[in-house]
């Protein structure tokens, strides 16, 4: 194998381990997604009072989010 081989080897196993780190794990993923229901689940309780299944189904969604985040999270514990 040339030198010329071994570095771009080198470079492109650089870029696969860039782009490994710059992705977000699933329990960072879950997290933003909660984030997000909550933000749009209190502007509707806010603006939107008389929207109640909306703001329930938000509810629930939030709720199965956080569950699956706690799941995640006692698995990789284990």
């Amino acid at each position: 194998m040339t030198q010329g081989n071994q570095q771009q080897q080198g470079q492109q196993q650089g870029q696969q381990e860039e782009q490994q780190q710059q992705q977000p794990s699933p329990e960072q993923q879950l997290g933003r997604a909660l984030t997000d229901i909550r933000k749009v689940q209190n502007m509707m309780e806010m603006h939107y009072p008389d929207q109640g299944n909306a703001i329930h189904m938000l509810r629930e969604a939030g709720d199965l989010v956080w569950n699956e985040v706690k799941r995640v999270q006692q698995q990789s514990q284990q």
